[in-house]
C-alpha cells in the first residue's frame, strides 16, 4: 500500500512543481516565445510594421498589428483584449485608463493635423478658409478616429465648421484612406496629421496655425489584458527606444515628442536613495524590475553621504532623497523633482518613558544619553541638527552621532540610549521597535523633511526611470508610505 501512495505523492509534487513553473514563467522573456496583438492607429501603420519587422527578426516573437481609426481600435480591444494599444491621440489612452484597461503608457510621437492637397496645390490652398470656397470637394476622418475626433472639434473651435462642412463631400474610418483620396483625385482636399500624408508622393502637407498649434501627443499603452506583461513593456520599449522604434517613426517623417531612452534587451540602472525611504520602496522596486525586465542598483544611504558620492563622480539614474535640501546641492543633475512625501522628526524613549521626556528641553536633562545623525552625512542629522540650535537645545548630552536613522533605532534597541530623534518612518519601519520603545511627539514646524523623486539628466533611460517614479507615487504605493508614518503630498494619484 506504501508504494502506489509514494507514487501518487510524487506525481502530485511534479504537477505541482509544473503549474509553479507555468505561473512564475509567464513574465519572463524568453527569445521565440508566444505572440503580442498591438491595436494600432492606422496613421502609424509604415513605421510600425517595419518596427514589428526589426523585433521579429530579432527576439523571433511574432507582433500581430491590428490597425484601424483609434475610436473602434478602443471598442475592439474592450471586447477581445490584446497586450498594447498606439492610436493616434493620447486622450484615447486616457479613456481606457478610466476604465482600467491601461497598465500604463510610454510616448511614442507627437502628430500635426494640416491640409493635404495634390502635388503642386493646383488649386492654391493656403488656409483652412480656402476649404470653404465654391465647389471645393473635401474629405475629412470620421468623429470615431483619432484625426476625424481632432479636427471637428478644432473647427469648432475656430468657429470654421459652417465654413466648411457644406464642402466635406465623404468622411473616412482611417487618416491613410482620406489621405488617399486626395492622391488619387476623388476630393481636392483633405486634413490629415503630417507624418502621415508626406508618405504619399502624390500629395503635399500644408500646415495651419489653427492646427499646428495645437499638436497631439501619440502613446504606447501596455493593457490589463495582456497575459505577458514583462513581453508587451519590452515591445514597448523597443517601439520607444532612441536607437530602435523612434529611429524608424524620424526616418518616415514623424516628429518624436523627446529623445527616450537607449535600447537594452535588460535595462541595468542605479536609484540612489535616502535610507529612511528603504521600506515604503524596497518592494515596490523589486515589483518594477520583475515588471519591466530590467536590473535596479539600489543605494540607500544617508543622503549626505550619496551627495558626497554624487559629487565623487556616481552618476546614479535617479535620485529619491530624504530631503528637498539634499537634492538641491545636485540639482543641476537632475531633472526638476516632484516632492511625493514628508516625513517627521519624533523623540523615541524607552518603553515607559523612564526619563520622563516630553519636549526637546528635556534633553538637556541630566543623565540623557541622546542619539542623533551626523549634520554631513544625512538630511534627518542635518534637520536635527537645525532642529536643536534654533530651539537653543544643548548638545552636551549628544552620545552617539551616526550616519542613518535606523541606525539610531538599533542603538535604542540595544539600549544604549534613551532617547533619540528620527523620523516617525524610522520608529515605524519594524513593529518590534514599538515593543521595546515609544514615540513622543515634537509637534514642531521645524522637524520636518519632504521628499522629492527626481530623474538624472544624463541617465540614458529617462523614461524608465519616470515610470518607476509613477509607480512609487500610484494609489498602491501611497498606502506603504502612510503606513510608515509618511505624509502624502501628491495631489492626486492613479
Amino acid at each position: 500500500m506504501k508504494r502506489p501512495i509514494l507514487v501518487l505523492v510524487f506525481l502530485l509534487a511534479l504537477l505541482g512543481g509544473a503549474l509553479w513553473w507555468l505561473v512564475s514563467d509567464q513574465n519572463e522573456i524568453m527569445p521565440g516565445k508566444g505572440s503580442l496583438l498591438v491595436h494600432c492607429g492606422a496613421g502609424m501603420r509604415k513605421p510600425m510594421n517595419e518596427i514589428a519587422r526589426q523585433y521579429e527578426e530579432e527576439f523571433g516573437v511574432k507582433i500581430i498589428l491590428q490597425f484601424g481609426g483609434s475610436g473602434a481600435l478602443e471598442s475592439q480591444l474592450e471586447v477581445a483584449g490584446g497586450d498594447l494599444y498606439l492610436p493616434a491621440d493620447q486622450s484615447y489612452l486616457e479613456s481606457i485608463r478610466s476604465k482600467g484597461l491601461l497598465r500604463e503608457s510610454m510616448p511614442v510621437t507627437r502628430l500635426s493635423a494640416g491640409i493635404v492637397v495634390p502635388k503642386g496645390n493646383p488649386k492654391g490652398i493656403a488656409g483652412l478658409q480656402d476649404l470653404g470656397r465654391e465647389a471645393m470637394k473635401v474629405s475629412l476622418g470620421e468623429k470615431s478616429t483619432s484625426v476625424g475626433k481632432y479636427t471637428w472639434k478644432v473647427l469648432e473651435q475656430e468657429n470654421l465648421l459652417g465654413v466648411i462642412e457644406p464642402s466635406v463631400v465623404v468622411t473616412k474610418p482611417t487618416v491613410n484612406m482620406i489621405v488617399e483620396d486626395v492622391a488619387m483625385g476623388a476630393v481636392d482636399a483633405s486634413i490629415a496629421w503630417d507624418a502621415v500624408a508626406r508618405s504619399f508622393p502624390e500629395v503635399e502637407w500644408i500646415p495651419v496655425p489653427e492646427f499646428t498649434k495645437r499638436s497631439k501627443l501619440a502613446g504606447i499603452g501596455v493593457l490589463t489584458a495582456s497575459k505577458n506583461v514583462t513581453r508587451a513593456l519590452h515591445f514597448a520599449r523597443y517601439v520607444t527606444s532612441r536607437d530602435r522604434g523612434r529611429k524608424v517613426f524620424v526616418e518616415m517623417g514623424f516628429e518624436i515628442p523627446d529623445e527616450g531612452d537607449v535600447w537594452a534587451d535588460i535595462p541595468k540602472v542605479t536609484l540612489f536613495s535616502g535610507s529612511m525611504l528603504r521600506p515604503a520602496i524596497q518592494e515596490k522596486v523589486r515589483e518594477f524590475e520583475k515588471r519591466e525586465g530590467c536590473r535596479i542598483n539600489t543605494v540607500f544611504e544617508g543622503c549626505g553621504t550619496l551627495v558626497g558620492m554624487m559629487k565623487a563622480g556616481s552618476k546614479p539614474a535617479g535620485y529619491f532623497s530624504c530631503d528637498v535640501k539634499f537634492l538641491e546641492m545636485v540639482d543641476e543633475r537632475f531633472f526638476p523633482g516632484t516632492v511625493m512625501t514628508g516625513n517627521e522628526i519624533v523623540l523615541l524613549v524607552r518603553k515607559g518613558n523612564p526619563k520622563s521626556l516630553s519636549s526637546l528641553d528635556d534633553l538637556s536633562k541630566d543623565g540623557v544619553k541622546l542619539g542623533v545623525c551626523d549634520e554631513t552625512k544625512s538630511a534627518l542629522g542635518q534637520l536635527t541638527h537645525q532642529l536643536l540650535t534654533r530651539r537653543k537645545v544643548s548638545f552636551e548630552n549628544v552620545t552617539v552621532k551616526v550616519a542613518k536613522g535606523d541606525d539610531l533605532v538599533s542603538a535604542m534597541q540595544a539600549r544604549s540610549l534613551d532617547a533619540a530623534l528620527v523620523y516617525r518612518s524610522n520608529a515605524l519601519a519594524s513593529p518590534v521597535t514599538l515593543e521595546e520603545c515609544e514615540i513622543v511627539e515634537l509637534n514642531d514646524e521645524l522637524a520636518f523633511a519632504e521628499q522629492p523623486y527626481a530623474v538624472a539628466r544624463e541617465t540614458g533611460h529617462p523614461e524608465l526611470m519616470k515610470r518607476l517614479g509613477e509607480l512609487l507615487s500610484s494609489g498602491e504605493s501611497k498606502k506603504d508610505f502612510e503606513r510608515l508614518g509618511f505624509t502624502w503630498k501628491l495631489e492626486s494619484t492613479k
